[in-house]
């Protein structure tokens, strides 16, 4: 059987994981500044742990060979990395 939603699910994936990865750079880069505040670490160690875990999970949707597993993976892919994007966006609005 041929799977037809195969390629949407790795662009997706892909997407994913570049929006799970990227703010957590930004983050990371932002806290280790010389010129930060004393708080600018609380967000990366508080989203850091979500954003990875959810990269883990789409990588894992895009690896599986089963059709409805793997978009069921994405999905709960796709909710952990936006729930780590708030995290690090959120914290940072109230830590900074």
């Amino acid at each position: 059987m041929i799977d037809a939603t195969k390629q949407l699910r790795w662009y997706v994936g892909l997407a994913l994981v570049f929006a799970a990865l990227a703010p957590l750079l930004m983050m990371v880069l932002l806290a280790t500044d010389a010129a930060a505040p004393d708080g600018a670490i609380v967000p990366p160690v508080a989203g850091g742990p979500i954003c990875v875990a959810g990269a883990a999970i789409v990588i894992r949707s895009m690896v599986t060979s089963d059709p409805e597993r793997s978009a069921r993976f994405l999905k709960i892919g796709a909710a952990v990395v936006l729930l780590g994007d708030v995290v690090l966006y959120g914290v940072r609005a109230l830590a900074v």
